[in-house]
């Protein structure tokens, strides 16, 4: 198995992260172009394609069939997704939007099928609440297929993030843009801006892994810090744990409410 190591990138010049950060704020979402290696992207979606075949339905949960090209433990399965959490340009990325202690809400791959969609086609956004001046997650797609017009790239609706309204469908079709781009980019989203993922025409499969981020204090979809298998935990630095919820943890016992200040669940200063 091949391992990536993506902790050591270098990062984003200031000029290019605050041109990232406007267009986040004024279009709701920003691109950053060579985020990955060709390399890294065939690796990841490998593993992608291998797990979405393994993948087994619940039988009688609706949700289960709905989201069979979106793994949402994938993370759990290749230690080269948790490994993306390690890179110190998310950090830049997100933190402006977040503050210092964010951490991981969810982590999902999104395999569109040739000739077919999945369960992200429909227009939607990725955080139910609407507050026009506070920012409560942040979305990030790593690409790891050239996005297209044929093969499902995502549509946007540029400055949607503004407007607590959801926008009729004709309306959605006649002024969202796709994101055309190369693989190994990385798309950052606003969780408000409403978009969909397009409809694969080719005969080849589009595969692209996302994460939403979250304000420390707040809830994650998971329990990763238990729902993670200890080899995947192990192996991650200082800023993969934090972003898992290492920090962030809750007593269980008064014993563990009361450890020394170096050893608390629940670190200081996290929102």
């Amino acid at each position: 198995m091949v391992t990536l190591d993506f902790s050591q990138r270098p990062l984003i010049e200031a000029s290019e992260l605050l041109v990232h950060q406007e267009q986040f704020d004024d279009l709701g979402y920003s691109l950053v172009k060579n985020f990955l290696t060709e390399d890294e992207c065939r690796v990841l979606k490998a593993s992608m394609l291998k797990a979405t075949e393994n993948y087994e339905p619940i039988e009688g949960v609706e949700r289960s069939f709905l989201d069979r090209y979106q793994m949402h433990d994938l993370i759990n399965q290749d230690l080269n997704y948790a490994r993306l959490l390690e890179d110190p340009r998310l950090d830049q990325l997100i933190a402006p939007h977040l503050g210092p202690s964010w951490i991981m809400y969810a982590t999902t791959s999104s395999a569109v099928p040739p000739h077919g969609t999945n369960y992200a086609n429909r227009i939607h956004v990725d955080a139910p609440r609407f507050s026009s001046d506070f920012t409560f997650n942040v979305g990030v797609l790593w690409v790891l297929d050239d996005y297209t017009l044929d093969n499902g790239a995502v549509r946007v609706l540029a400055g949607s993030h503004r407007s607590a309204a959801a926008p009729s469908e004709e309306y959605f079709d006649q002024h969202a843009q796709p994101v055309v781009c190369e693989r190994g980019s990385l798309i950052f989203l606003h969780p408000r801006i409403w978009h969909r993922a397009g409809a694969n025409t080719t005969d080849h499969w589009r595969c692209s892994m996302t994460m939403n981020a979250c304000r420390s204090f707040m809830k994650q979809r998971m329990d990763w810090v238990r729902f993670l298998r200890p080899e995947i935990v192990t192996e991650l630095n200082e800023q993969g744990r934090r972003l898992i919820g290492f920090d962030t943890r809750l007593a269980t016992t008064m014993e563990e409410f009361f450890l020394p200040e170096d050893q608390r669940l629940y670190k200081a200063n996290q929102g």
